[in-house]
């Protein structure tokens, strides 16, 4: 009998094991995850999604360009930090209740209530223990409470926590796989209800389209609704702009961009989906093939802002664009504009610039000046685009009973080359026929450059913009720029450049008060992101987006150039300052590997003249009055020949003077008395000096025959009590003669001079009576005392190929010697003791200069042509402020508008430019 009732029972224990085991099972059985877009409500407007939170936190951390700057602002910081806390938080979980981030991450956004933006995160859970580790997890460290208030919806628990720290609330549930979590509980309702029926997001029309195409191995896919982001964007800006954007429903459909992070770049690419069928704005580019971008060759290169139109073909986009405003309810104020248009000018103002137009029509502001604002239209012929407008003025004059000269004006540049300028009948007719695009986009002057119409607010502006067009200081030769078109497309239908530290003030102009306040504050860190590009160009159904973020960790302050001068090639000598008699402003001389002789005005960098010689310039250029009316000419010896040339370019009476043999060393000039009858004296080949008179004949006079050895050096003048020398060197000797060129000082032993180097007079003191002084090979210090006495020092180990100054650069009566050698750069005292030991990255590449700058204030100018830089190095080893700057030349300083005003330096650097930079 007791067997057979215990038979139930043990069925029933039986069964009752089985169940607990299937509902054991089941809760360690994984879950299929579900696709984060089932939960994420169609009224979402932006969404980002991470393939794995573990590993984005971990690129952030070692991230020490672009997101370490960006954590300078207060958003990015808050951020940085929540992501560390829920890294470190999880990493000291104990294991019992161990959780990771490696896993997805979806977070969507939209608007609610009033203008606030709410966020849902979706992340996916592994199993039903997984779930009740994060609500353990959510608790123990979000929570100021013991238990979670829940409650049912459709079928899901929500649970809701007050948080320890803001004391805000947090909603959250798990559901099909997903954790969803919210601080807006209505956002989190409309979740869990979406994931429970159709018509989700990723169902909504180009979704799909788009999400095909998303990259794969990026740090981040964010998707745009193009119907609904608009009032999230609107929020960044000032009212006016907001209100505009605000009701711009018909932008496109859906848009997804790749993200990558790189310490130094932030790239965004990806396709953008405009339903053909609908009122697109995006359409009106659809029917336009890319347009090859040539705008960059003439916008000047302090642009700091460019927006730029591609309209492969601008009757098109006229038609498109009209068709657009009809079904946004804009055609008829559109159209009533045109009317008064041409009421007011007898003109069809929009055929008119629509034929005008040949692929391209820009927007653009120069060095962070709103007022400095240009239009820009590239014509076909500038000729037909002139004709056109002449004769719409000419009807319009007719109109007024005006002549055209009342709407024609004219300007020059250095006095020389004319531009017309003509007055335009309305100011804002680009903004008219093409919209907000080019709201208040100045049309009150026009002038035209190449195939360019450019349109300014007035005539000096047009000239500053044609003037840097002129000497091909544009864009396309801007550093910046050029460094930014690795990530550029050389076609597209739409182009956006700023360059950051030359729109900030523009750009801020545009937004809203608050993220005005917060981005001023942290001006330095918003002006390292240095460039931001953006692109879009019709790709056949979709729109193809690329957009790239440059970071530069250095903020360079640098002095900028007045003008930049092209030359056919580039430059090995410093630039020859010289006086032009009629201004006594300084002019430059420079002369190019190809030989050529270019003189370049001071105030605009206009190519004067250039002529052609036969070699290179040997030495320095002098500047002479060989017809004593103050009139002056350069002079200058080439291998071959002795050349006088007159500030016009062309060569003075007999010269050039052919040479008996060819120049190892530049001529010099000497004016013994002063009154301009000058000598010049050339060494040659043939270890003979030449002595010359002005006429460029030889003198009769000078007696000296031959060097014993090759000369290496060039001839000096130095007078000592009352007694002329002329001092120079051959490979191991150094000679001192008198006028006559007869022996005037033999000295005790001789020498072998280094190459580079002059000789250079210390006049008598209390520690040493008159004495010259220069350098050998093997880089000792020689002293030439005029009693024939020579006394060597030596101060540091130097190669043959060192330079070697001496110069009182700190006002106590005495030199102080200034070497360098491959990379170092060092100054001495005549004791040997250090007062300046540099080292550089690449080689010192020329002589150093000095350079005063008041009586006790003297700096030193370097070039270090492997790395385009030079440098101004003051005495306590700081460069001058903003330097090092781009050259790859020595350089010459000019202080024509005072020293109060700073100065301005001249170099060439790896582009061929000569560089006018104005350094404070």
């Amino acid at each position: 009998m007791l067997k057979k009732s215990l038979i139930p029972l043990l069925v029933i224990f039986f069964v009752g094991l089985l169940a607990m085991a299937y509902i054991y099972m089941q809760k360690q059985k994984e879950y299929k995850t579900s696709n984060h877009f089932l939960a994420i409500p169609p009224s979402s407007e932006i969404m980002i999604h991470f393939d794995d939170v573990e590993d984005l936190i971990s690129k952030l951390e070692k991230n020490q360009g672009v997101w370490k700057e960006l954590c300078q602002f207060d958003t990015f910081d808050k951020i940085d930090k929540n992501l560390k806390h829920l890294s470190a938080l999880i990493n000291d979980s104990s294991s019992d209740s161990e959780i990771d981030l490696n896993r997805s991450l979806t977070i969507a956004s939209q608007i609610m209530g009033k203008n606030q933006i709410e966020y849902l995160y979706v992340i996916p859970v592994r199993s039903y223990l997984e779930e009740k580790r994060i609500q353990t997890f959510m608790l123990d460290n979000f929570s100021s409470q013991k238990e979670p208030i829940s409650r049912e919806y459709n079928g899901v628990n929500l649970y809701t926590v007050k948080t320890n720290t803001d004391k805000n609330f947090l909603h959250f549930c798990f559901s099909k796989g997903l954790m969803l979590l919210s601080s807006s509980m209505i956002y989190l309702e409309n979740s869990v209800r979406q994931l429970g029926e159709p018509g989700s997001i990723s169902e909504s029309k180009g979704f799909n389209q788009v999400f095909k195409t998303k990259g794969e191995n990026v740090d981040a896919n964010v998707y745009f609704n193009l119907k609904k982001c608009q009032k999230q964007v609107a929020a960044l800006f000032e009212k006016e702009i907001k209100s505009h954007m605000t009701n711009y429903s018909h932008l496109g459909n859906w848009a997804e961009l790749d993200l990558s992070f790189r310490d130094h770049l932030v790239l965004l690419n990806g396709f953008s989906y405009s339903d053909k069928a609908e009122n697109n704005y995006l359409n009106i580019f659809m029917k336009q093939d890319a347009v090859k971008m040539e705008l960059e060759s003439v916008l000047p290169g302090n642009s700091g802002l460019v927006a730029i139109l591609g309209l492969n073909d601008p009757q098109q986009h006229k038609e498109d664009y009209r068709k657009f405003l009809e079904g946004s309810d804009g055609l008829k104020t559109y159209l009533e504009g045109l009317k008064d248009l041409k009421d007011k000018t007898g003109t069809d103002f929009e055929e008119l610039i629509y034929s005008l137009i040949h692929k391209e029509i820009a927007l653009v502001y120069l060095d962070n000046q709103s007022d400095q604002q240009f239009s820009v239209i590239r014509t076909k012929s500038a000729s037909a685009a002139k004709e056109k407008i002449v004769k719409m003025l000419n009807f319009y004059a007719q109109k007024n009973k005006r002549s055209l000269s009342y709407y024609s004006t004219s300007f020059r540049l250095d006095g020389a080359t004319e531009f017309d300028v003509f007055r335009m009948p309305d100011d804002l007719i680009l903004e008219k026929i093409f919209g907000r695009f080019f709201k208040g986009a100045p049309m009150t002057y026009v002038t035209i450059f190449d195939n360019y119409l450019i349109f300014g607010k007035s005539k000096a502006q047009l000239s500053e913009f044609v003037h840097a067009s002129f000497l091909r200081k544009t864009l396309d030769k801007n550093p910046v720029f050029d460094e930014s078109k690795e990530y550029l497309s050389n076609k597209a239908n739409f182009f956006f450049y700023t360059n950051m530290p030359r729109s900030n003030k523009v750009i801020l102009g545009f937004l809203n008060d608050d993220l005005t306040e917060s981005l001023q504050k942290n001006s330095e860190e918003l002006n390292k992101f240095q460039a931001i590009g953006v692109q879009m160009s019709a790709n056949e159904d979709l729109i193809y987006n690329n957009i790239f973020v440059k970071h530069n960790p250095v903020l360079e302050l640098a002095p900028q150039t007045v003008w930049e001068s092209r030359l056919d090639t580039a430059f090995v000598h410093k630039p020859f300052l010289v006086t032009n008699h009629y201004t006594q402003e300084k002019e430059i001389l420079v002369q190019d590997l190809k030989n050529q002789l270019y003189l370049i005005n001071p105030a605009s960098g206009r190519i004067l003249w250039k002529r052609p010689l036969s070699s290179p310039i040997v030495g320095e250029v002098s500047q002479i009055d060989v017809y004593r009316n103050n009139k002056l000419q350069y002079l200058f010896v080439t291998e071959d020949k002795l050349h006088l040339i007159d500030r016009n370019g062309d060569n003075v009476a007999n010269y050039p003077v052919l040479l008996r043999s060819k120049a190892v060393r530049g001529a010099s000039v000497f004016d013994y008395s002063n009154n301009r009858n000058y000598r010049i004296f050339i060494p040659c080949e043939d270890r003979k000096v030449y002595a010359y008179s002005k006429d460029g004949k030889l003198i009769d006079g000078w007696k000296f025959k031959k060097a014993e050895n090759p000369i290496i050096s060039e001839i000096q003048h130095f007078r000592i009590k009352s007694k002329d020398y002329i001092v120079f060197a051959d490979a191991y000797r150094v000679y001192f003669l008198n006028r006559r060129g007869q022996v005037r000082l033999r000295p005790q032993k001789q020498i072998s001079k280094s190459r580079h180097n002059a000789f250079y007079l210390e006049p008598a003191s209390s520690r040493h009576p008159d004495r010259i002084v220069t350098s050998d090979r093997e880089g000792n210090i020689q002293y030439f005392y005029m009693d024939g006495k020579v006394e060597t020092k030596k101060f540091t180990d130097l190669g043959k190929d060192h330079y070697f100054i001496a110069k009182d650069i700190n006002a106590d009566g005495e030199s102080e010697y200034i070497v360098s050698h491959d990379q170092t750069l060092n100054v001495f005292d005549t004791k040997g003791s250090t007062l300046l030991d540099l080292e550089f990255n690449s080689s010192i590449s020329d002589s150093p200069a000095v350079y005063q700058f008041s009586p006790r204030d003297f700096e030193i100018g370097i070039c270090l042509k492997g790395d385009n830089e030079i440098h101004l190095i003051k005495m306590n080893g700081q460069n001058h402020k903003g330097f090092p700057l781009k050259g790859n030349t020595a350089f010459s300083i000019t202080f024509s508008n005072g020293l109060q005003k700073g100065f301005h330096l001249f170099a060439c650097d790896n582009r061929n430019f000569l560089l006018n930079y104005s350094v404070k």
